[in-house]
């Protein structure tokens, strides 16, 4: 049963990357409460109410965080959920968790004080979906340099999306609060390299002030696009 519900895990290979980041896939279907108890995970108060596929992704998600902790001799430990939802990693360690429909990826590494790792992974939007939300999720200059991209702009505004959300996870734990997508914009993207350059238009924090970059990673996967951050 344990196997039907998480499998195909695999490690992640990034670029200069330090630390570890493991992908596996999760079924909803062969969910059920008891593999909370079967995978050692303590089932979190906050999921009494929460549906079945909440449930599952964050069984999935502790489980790999477990493996990817123990390659960084942090063994058995179980992250907890804090402040905001945010996962709570072991002192000393930076890590991020995401999932979507059936994928679920964790990153960790060793926290040096200059932020932290950030991953996400998204289904690539329809035509529709896209022009729905472009919107709130870049500024009207940032759409037209998109739309002059040789990529189908929900691809790329998915792309986009993603590696924001990657931003997010990779400096919250230095900068203590949240910003919004249009704080950051994108300013290069090598589809065949597979790296992109996000730049923030609001300071943050002194280490984090308007006009810093970031370099990123993504991954294609079928329907699905991974981004990477790490600082």
């Amino acid at each position: 049963m344990s196997a039907c519900f998480l499998n195909d895990i695999q490690w992640l290979n990034f670029s200069d990357y330090p630390g570890h980041a493991i992908r596996g896939r999760f079924s909803v279907a062969e969910y059920h409460d008891s593999l909370f108890s079967h995978f050692a995970v303590p089932f979190p108060a906050h999921l009494s109410a929460a549906v079945a596929k909440r449930r599952a992704e964050y069984l999935a998600g502790r489980c790999l965080a477990r493996q990817a902790l123990a390659q960084l001799d942090h063994h058995g430990v179980i992250v907890t959920t804090g402040d905001h939802r945010a996962p709570v990693w072991p002192s000393g360690i930076a890590g991020a968790l995401s999932h979507n429909v059936d994928t679920v990826l964790c990153a960790v590494q060793r926290e040096h004080g200059l932020g932290g790792v950030g991953l996400d992974v998204e289904t690539l939007m329809s035509q529709q979906r896209a022009a729905q939300l472009w919107q709130a999720i870049v500024s009207t200059q940032e759409h037209a340099w998109l739309q002059r991209q040789p990529v189908a702009f929900p691809h790329l505004l998915t792309l986009v999306f993603s590696a924001k959300e990657s931003l997010f996870k990779a400096l919250y734990p230095q900068v203590q609060r949240y910003f919004d997508f249009l704080d950051a914009r994108t300013v290069a993207v090598d589809w065949q390299a597979q790296t992109l350059e996000l730049e923030l238009l609001t300071t943050l924090t002194a280490h984090c002030p308007a006009g810093r970059r970031f370099s990123g990673q993504f991954l294609l996967d079928g329907d699905t696009v991974t981004t990477f951050i790490h600082l």
